[in-house]
């Protein structure tokens, strides 16, 4: 299935300069190249012909030359025109790039073609041991490698003894969600003004993570994990009272019913935190999906608009066109939170209402839209969420970027696809895929 690319290219029109984009001109991108970045996933972006909209890339600069009328009308053609220019000057045609998951507009992402790799053990045995151990291969760790009678054995035996080690889960998994809680001390607990206590987010990510559970729980979670490591199924209370003066404390525990809960996308603090005041919670719709789904919607990824939108529903002047092109898919993403409280103060303060679900709250429930299908409400749409493909490129792109501190280059993209089609047959496991993981080039390869 075609995804949305928006490409939005300058076009002169009677001396003067307009920014179009059109669904019509994604479509005749994927059209002519159905191989390209965005094209075969969910990781549509801007980014093919813009710096940073409105600013053109050198490859959207040359398309915008080479387009003769409106884009529409004329994109088909203009594309075949600088398929054999080196837009970025980076020695790399235009059209070996877009054939390579490359980058024509940007100069920094070089595609190889003809990479050969061989698999060396030991070099994968050392990165494992510092990425899921935390500590450098030892002497005698070595020495026990080279005795082993099967290396690749011993290999998974070591991660296996990492996966399950105090380093993985109580210190490289917090990190790994540090983008996605995003704590502030101050407003945590123990801070100045508490609206919440993200450590109970930090260990239900971790609990979901490891130990061969289901990750898809991340965005279904109907539970929450104790200091003691144990699974906690009801409401949860306060850690301490509420209290104002020079010290503010209005929220803690987990008081959002079970029935109502998300995974980490309904925790006290992500709704406080991300929603706030906001009677439309844009901000939280759109942290799930560049956390969760891979898609960050300032870069234009992801965009899928919904017919009619956006309708502007809380009065914030997102019609006009320069904002539209990204609400209306942002704001459809919006209402099916529109019903969980973010900050109140003084309810919040009598009933711990912060992060809780109030169906009076707003209209909007059930007119929400994800990825193309309607959700009648947060769990429908957090179960769509799950299930998608872009949840597992996300999630194998997540540990992947994890190990190596970066992204699969365009070698690697047999490598990675792998990776995430595999996740049903582990059952969704991320020690599974890590396992999987390991085995690669990617993880452990190098030039012979």
């Amino acid at each position: 299935m075609i995804r949305h690319l928006w490409v939005a290219l300058v076009v002169v029109l009677g001396g003067t300069s307009e920014v179009l984009a059109t669904v019509a001109s994604t479509a005749i991108y994927c059209q002519r190249y159905p191989k390209a970045a965005g094209c075969e996933s969910q990781q549509a972006s801007c980014n093919i012909c813009h710096g940073g909209p409105p600013s053109l890339n050198p490859y959207g600069e040359d398309l915008a030359e080479a387009l003769t009328g409106p884009i529409d009308q004329t994109l088909l053609e203009a594309l075949g025109k600088v398929e054999n220019l080196d837009s970025d000057q980076d020695g790399v045609s235009n059209i070996v790039e877009i054939s390579n998951a490359g980058a024509p507009g940007n100069r920094l992402i070089k595609p190889e073609t003809n990479v050969e790799l061989v698999y060396d053990t030991t070099l994968a045995y050392k990165r494992m041991k510092s990425v899921y151990c935390g500590q450098s291969a030892t002497y005698d760790d070595m020495q026990r490698l080279k005795a082993a009678a099967d290396q690749k054995a011993f290999l998974h035996t070591e991660l296996q003894a990492c996966l399950d080690g105090t380093y993985w889960r109580n210190e490289a998994l917090f990190r790994l969600a540090d983008k996605k809680i995003q704590p502030q001390a101050a407003l945590g607990f123990g801070g100045n003004v508490v609206i919440a206590d993200y450590r109970w987010d930090y260990r239900l990510f971790a609990y979901i993570m490891s130990g061969d559970r289901d990750a898809r729980e991340l965005l279904s979670a109907t539970y929450h994990i104790d200091e003691a490591g144990n699974k906690v199924e009801g409401q949860i209370g306060r850690q301490e009272p509420a209290q104002t003066g020079q010290r503010i404390v209005i929220g803690g525990g987990q008081p959002l019913a079970a029935n109502r809960r998300a995974g980490m996308m309904t925790t006290q603090w992500f709704l406080a935190f991300y929603t706030m005041f906001a009677t439309l919670p844009r901000n939280t719709a759109s942290q799930v999906y560049r956390e969760y789904l891979g898609m960050d919607i300032a870069k234009g990824e992801g965009l899928q608009p919904v017919v009619n939108e956006p309708r502007d529903v809380d009065n914030r002047n997102v019609r006009q066109a320069e904002c539209a092109v990204c609400h209306s898919t942002l704001d459809p993403l919006s209402y099916a939170f529109s019903t969980y409280v973010g900050i109140e103060t003084v309810r919040a303060l009598l009933f711990n209402s912060n992060g809780t679900y109030r169906g009076s709250r707003a209209p909007w429930e059930a007119q929400g839209q994800i990825m193309g299908q309607p959700a009648t409400d947060l769990l429908d749409w957090a179960d769509k969420a799950r299930n998608s493909e872009a949840f597992k490129k996300n999630l194998a792109k997540m540990m992947f970027s994890q190990a190596l501190s970066r992204d699969p280059m365009p070698h690697e993209k047999q490598e990675f696809d792998l990776l995430w089609q595999g996740l049903p047959a582990d059952n969704y496991s991320v020690n599974k895929m890590l396992h999987r993981f390991v085995d690669t080039t990617a993880f452990g390869g190098r030039r012979p």
